[in-house]
């Protein structure tokens, strides 16, 4: 091994090898390396063994290939299906060719007990399981973290000896420059029969993803799949299940928090309870972030359809984490099945976060945040072709949408689960829900609405549109400032004679605008606690110029 100038290395047939030698990592030229037979090997670990020079290796559990041509290609397709004698004898349990950064073609096949295979840190672009890894029919945990190069992985879908169905847990990490870390696998769910942890520096790289997915959405049993896809380029390490945010990110943090201490001092305690962002991702979970390239074909669903982002997540995530992206590209339309939490912001180009017409059946939660774009949350384009949208809605928040004109379209059963709603900042809002078009109704009842905060909507004339009557029989606190507009609080129809009335924080001025039907509608001021008025009025401005 003190040849400096060796390249190649042939070490076939060597069925008494347990492990390779570790003086090969001196052999800094060698770029293959044939281990073909070699079938008393347990194991190959490549850091401190193997030299980062190495660009082929090949390890086939059938022997020699008697054709084999070292130039281009480790196995000529008419070899692919030699005979089967022998590969029932390999060993090899493990192959770790972490660090190889110059590797570029592999070939491993009939390895019956190959449990790991880890390829990080080396320049694969393409994984192909139906000619560089076949027959490795117990593979459960695949790495190819810092693979920089990656670009797909193409699985073998019509083979008997296809890996996905069994495989457990993949760990992909593309992005350039930033290093890697183990993600933290969850090891509290024993149930689950697959892993997946991926960030995707290229957002068409989740095509990859979706065959050993789908297997199992098919069977109808994602509860047993895991998996945290974060498409960004931005260098984000996660540790232990929590993530580390980009130093802009805590900036705006930090600048958020530097007068908490003058609120609390301010006389009225302003709104500061609005509800914090979600941090804890779902089982299946998607974030979006900058950075990443694709991102937008990905989005609107350019060709091929099948099998891309949007797929991923309209069929199988249940939370989206959409941030600091400046693509104007909406969420792709119809048949977000399992989605229930929502989160989106500082989407500066965004105009209608999701496009109808359907779906969002599972939905809980929506948070979203400087959006300063948006006109809606949801559009009311198209048809419903059904009553159950966002029947399990329960919170809705909203802050820093200037533009935002309306949130969601309504009918007459919609959001029969909301608990909350917290809007703040968005100074354009005409109305916070509107009637659908293709079933228009005079009444909404909101049975579960117990909370309402309003912050700053001088736009906001009432909290849905003109025509529809507002039925909110369970509200319990209703906070409101700025909405110098406001002109109607919803109906109590339908409340328990028992219930306490519900708590009232508003400006005195508000509060002696607003227009009541009165006692025989559930819609009077005394079937409210005497409000509570803001020591904060709006300031009267001096009328004319103040120059001399």
């Amino acid at each position: 091994m003190d040849k400096g100038k060796l390249q190649i290395l042939d070490l076939s047939g060597n069925r008494e090898m347990k492990v390779v030698p570790s003086s090969l990592s001196k052999a800094s030229s060698l770029q293959v390396l044939l281990l073909d037979g070699c079938l008393g090997l347990e194991c190959v670990i490549a850091p401190h063994t193997l030299p980062s020079s190495l660009i082929s290796f090949s390890l086939d559990g059938y022997g020699a290939a008697s054709h084999w041509t070292p130039a281009i290609n480790l196995l000529p397709p008419e070899n692919l299906h030699a005979s089967s004698t022998g590969q029932k004898d390999a060993k090899i349990s493990r192959i770790c060719l972490e660090g190889c950064t110059s590797l570029e073609n592999l070939f491993l096949r009939g390895l019956p007990n190959l449990v790991e295979l880890d390829l990080s840190g080396t320049g694969i672009k393409i994984l192909d399981f139906t000619t560089m890894v076949i027959q490795v029919t117990c593979l459960r945990r695949l790495f190819l973290l810092g693979c920089e190069r990656l670009v797909a992985i193409r699985w073998d879908q019509k083979s008997r000896y296809a890996i996905h169905p069994q495989l457990e847990l993949l760990c992909i990490d593309t992005r350039a420059g930033t290093g890697y870390s183990r993600p933290s696998i969850n090891h509290t769910k024993k149930s689950l029969r697959l892993q997946i942890h991926a960030i995707l520096s290229d957002a068409r790289l989740a095509r990859s993803l979706w065959p050993a997915i789908d297997c199992y959405r098919g069977k109808g049993s994602l509860v047993d799949v895991y998996f945290n896809i974060l498409v960004t380029s931005v260098p984000i390490v996660y540790s232990s299940g929590e993530d580390v945010q980009p130093e802009a990110t805590n900036r705006m943090l930090a600048e958020a928090k530097q007068y908490d201490d003058v609120h609390a001092t301010a006389g009225d305690a302003p709104m500061q309870d609005f509800p914090q962002a979600p941090t804890t991702d779902l089982n299946r979970h998607v974030g979006i972030s900058q950075g990443s390239r694709g991102l937008e074909s990905e989005l609107l669903g350019y060709f091929p359809a099948r099998n891309n982002l949007a797929l991923l997540m309209r069929r199988c995530a249940d939370s989206l984490h959409l941030h600091d992206i400046s693509t104007s590209a909406n969420m792709p339309m119809n048949e977000w099945d399992y989605l229930r939490q929502c989160r989106v912001e500082r989407c500066p180009k965004l105009d209608t976060v999701f496009l109808g017409t359907y779906g969002f059946e599972a939905l809980e939660t929506i948070w979203a945040s400087n959006l300063l774009m948006a006109r809606c949350i949801w559009s009311k384009r198209g048809s419903y072709h059904n009553y159950s949208s966002f029947g399990e809605l329960q919170h809705l928040n909203l802050r820093a949408c200037p533009r935002l004109r309306f949130v969601l379209p309504v009918w007459a059963s919609s959001l029969p689960r909301l608990e909350t709603l917290h809007i703040i900042n968005c100074m354009d809002l005409r109305h916070v829900f509107v009637l659908d078009e293709e079933h228009p109704e005079a009444r909404v009842t909101f049975p579960n609405l117990t909370t309402i905060h309003l912050h700053n909507l001088p736009m906001l004339r009432q909290i849905c549109e003109a025509q529809m009557l507002m039925l909110a029989p369970a509200l319990m606190t209703i906070k409101i400032r700025g909405c110098w507009g406001l002109r109607r609080l919803p109906s109590m129809q339908g409340r328990g004679i028992h219930m306490e009335k519900p708590m009232v924080e508003i400006e005195k001025d508000v509060w002696d605008a607003l227009k009541w039907d009165g006692l025989e509608a559930s819609h009077h001021p005394s079937l409210f606690v005497e409000p509570r008025h803001s020591c904060y009025y709006k300031k009267k401005s001096l009328r004319g110029s103040v120059l001399r």
